[in-house]
């Protein structure tokens, strides 16, 4: 019940920090500038926050698994129409099948763990479901740029598309949706012998989410780190260590590749914490967002003050290691919320946080593009440092106020504590 939906989230993050590493190709291939390509990486989150809440909603009424398949096969079919895509708009459209795809599949699999395992479990799958996704955000780094390099961006995206459907395949074929359909003692009894909801009523939960006010300052908590560290990963990483730097295309995805290596250590240990040894959700918030804002400065600084390049690993695993604070946002937004409606409420987190991923990935390219002094390399733009820096500097910003967002954030001793009056 981990392994299937894992192995589905592992490509989604593949997909989603993939246009870092091909940042440049893309840009030759369509003739397109750092704004442009920010719009098609922002593509992918714009959709997460549109089908946040409709994820939620099929989670609860189709079930996890035959939304787990759907969204693979979806996602599978995207990935292959990106590779053979002759124009950008094509390309637009199968980046847009691609996050239709990947975006029911962090919600499913969690609605899956809330029926297969014990609340006071809750925050460690969470924070193993972020290592599964960091292990997708390691393929896409140094492993998908030997492959770009070896075969072309073309066919290894034609590559993972199949690979992906055939997953897809398998998740239909294996995944339960509760221990009852194997034959197996609930975990859960009382919200396993609920009927699923039908859509209506998961559209009338929504305004009760949106209207708790303990919903918020941990989804900001989160946005603030999420849209910032996967702008980095996922977008402007790999082009800034190859311009600013002068690492090869391989090199700069290894160094940057350290992030999801930090993350994917970092997000179960959150959750064991949170869970096992502190018994709190605010304190390891507050604590971590504080370091990850901090690990923001460095990169902010003017140009003659960055970091050498034999910093830069350990400095970005610390960074990704301070992210994985964020993995707490579904534990905290779950446990306010009614836990009748588990689907829409951690779907709703998706909506701001992915929104934001969205338009920092467009500001952050168009800050670049106006910072451009019209230098070309091999086909593409060259941003200078200060245009780089101007960028993270919103970063930082965005950062800072995580942390400020953090010390709102509700204390609920990792038990739910919405009450009907709460309505």
């Amino acid at each position: 019940m981990l392994l299937v939906p894992a192995s589905l989230y592992v490509f989604s993050w593949v997909h989603r920090v993939a246009p870092a590493v091909v940042a440049a190709d893309l840009m030759r291939a369509f003739s397109i500038t750092a704004a442009a390509l920010g719009n098609l990486a922002a593509i992918y989150p714009y959709v997460f926050a549109a089908m946040a809440l409709v994820a939620g909603s099929l989670a609860d009424t189709l079930g996890p698994r035959r939304t787990i398949a759907l969204g693979g096969a979806t996602m599978g079919l995207g990935a292959a129409l990106f590779g053979l895509a002759p124009t950008f708009g094509v390309a637009f459209a199968a980046r847009l099948l691609v996050g239709l795809g990947a975006s029911v599949m962090l919600i499913a699999w969690l609605s899956l763990a809330a029926a297969w395992f014990r609340p006071d479990e809750f925050a460690t799958i969470s924070g193993w479901t972020q290592t599964a996704g960091n292990v997708g955000a390691l393929l896409a780094a140094s492993p998908l740029a030997l492959l770009v390099d070896a075969v072309g961006w073309r066919l290894t995206f034609v590559a993972i598309g199949g690979v992906t459907l055939g997953l897809a395949a398998i998740a239909a074929g294996l995944i339960r949706d509760r221990p009852e359909a194997m034959g197996l003692a609930p975990v859960n009894p009382a919200p396993a012998a609920r009927r699923a909801p039908a859509l209506r009523e998961v559209v009338r939960a929504v305004p009760q989410v949106i209207r708790n006010p303990r919903t918020w300052p941990p989804i900001l908590t989160a946005g603030g780190m999420y849209t910032t560290v996967i702008t980095f990963l996922g977008l402007w990483g790999v082009p800034y260590l190859t311009q600013v730097y002068g690492l090869t295309r391989v090199d700069a995805a290894t160094v940057v590749s350290m992030l999801a290596v930090g993350t994917g250590v970092g997000s179960p240990l959150v959750g064991w914490l949170s869970d096992r040894w502190l018994g709190r959700r605010r304190l390891p918030m507050v604590v971590f967002a504080a370091f990850y804002a901090l690990c923001w400065v460095p990169l902010a600084l003017p140009a003659d003050g960055r970091l050498p390049v034999a910093w830069l690993v350990p400095y970005l695993f610390v960074m990704g290691l301070a992210s994985s604070g964020l993995v707490l946002v579904w534990s905290c937004v779950r446990e306010v919320n009614d836990p009748a409606r588990v689907g829409i409420a951690i779907g709703f987190c998706n909506v701001p946080i992915f929104f934001g991923v969205a338009v920092l990935q467009w500001l952050t390219g168009a800050i670049l593009d106006a910072r451009w002094t019209g230098l070309v390399s091999q086909g593409a733009r060259y941003y200078e440092p200060a245009a780089y820096q101007a960028a993270f500097v919103v970063c930082l910003v965005l950062a800072a106020s995580a942390l400020v967002a953090s010390l709102y954030v509700t204390e609920t001793r990792c038990r739910n504590i919405w009450t009907p009056a709460e309505r």
